[in-house]
């Protein structure tokens, strides 16, 4: 009964950050020096799929200095059409994209279609989204092996990054998909199905360990940080690490990352989980537009993503 408390509660709070009238925190961009960005300055396209389940667009990312053989990192968007959300087209100054310009690989993101879904939303907890060859997670499945096949990408070098819904989104694709990714991280998220032990993830896996990266706020207004939380605890017992020690450091506030950071490292290799609690932070992402803080951490996210191979 515990366990089915805590689901329940959980799964309340998915929804309302779904909810359009639910997104209205303050923006965490507010004091930062957005005209201090950089811009990546590869070719954005914009494509579409078509499935079984049925089509989303998607953006590719290409930078300048693509090539054959490179990572590929997969971009899951939070509520677009809401205050503050995230948008569903790429942006130029986000983190993801200005990386790539400086190590190389390609970034795809997949869309929500508007007319699904008038907010912009992933539709996390559609039950054809908890099924393997069902739904928007087997969508967005396809749009990662066409992408691969595409951009001749590393399958062995696949990530998958999503932030509030898309964070959400982004555990039941890495839940449903194991064999497609080397290594998942979210922001402002749950797990997988609601499901605080991992034991659901850990089935539908087979017992399959992924590397985690998972940030979240403290003083996140949507998905608060008990319930943030609960996904390091599924990402622990699913990597089979459960009870491990932490290593702990710690990210200072600068100019462009405004709050400082506390990060847990747990386990190495194919188990490794990567906590990381942004002190001060609400839900909204930062200038960098990845996690709830600001560029430092989000490159953070993807050195540890980049040093994992599948």
């Amino acid at each position: 009964m515990r366990f089915g408390i805590t689901a329940l509660s959980t799964l309340a709070v998915v929804l309302a950050v779904t909810a359009p009238g639910a997104a209205a925190a303050p923006s965490a961009d507010s004091g930062y020096r957005a005209h201090s960005q950089p811009h990546a300055n590869g070719t954005i396209t914009t494509e579409r799929y078509t499935g079984t389940a049925g089509s989303r667009e998607f953006q590719v990312y290409r930078p300048r200095a693509h090539r054959p053989g490179q990572p590929l990192m997969i971009w899951l968007h939070g509520a677009s059409k809401v205050r503050n959300g995230d948008p569903r087209e790429l942006r130029r100054t986000s983190t993801l994209l200005t990386e790539a310009d400086r190590r190389g690989y390609s970034v795809v993101a997949a869309m929500q279609s508007l007319s699904v879904d008038p907010s912009g939303t992933w539709r996390v907890f559609d039950p054809a989204n908890l099924i393997r060859g069902q739904g928007e997670t087997s969508i967005i499945a396809g749009i990662v092996r066409r992408s691969v096949r595409e951009l001749r990408a590393d399958p062995s070098r696949v990530y998958v990054v999503g932030h509030s819904a898309g964070g959400a989104m982004t555990q039941n694709v890495v839940a449903l998909y194991p064999e497609l990714f080397a290594g998942a991280a979210t922001s402002a998220s749950v797990p997988f199905a609601a499901d605080p032990t991992g034991a659901l993830t850990r089935a539908t896996r087979q017992g399959k360990p992924i590397p985690m990266f998972v940030v979240q706020a403290d003083k996140d207004s949507l998905v608060p940080l008990f319930v943030s939380t609960l996904s390091i605890g599924a990402a622990l017992n699913v990597n089979g690490i459960r009870g491990a020690h932490p290593a702990v450091s710690r990210l200072r506030a600068t100019s462009s990352d405004r709050y400082p950071t506390v990060l847990e490292r747990y386990g190495a290799g194919r188990r490794e989980v990567v906590s990381a609690t942004v002190i001060g932070a609400d839900h909204p992402t930062g200038p960098g537009g990845v996690t709830v803080n600001g560029p430092a951490l989000d490159r953070k996210v993807i050195t540890f993503l980049l040093s994992h191979r599948r």
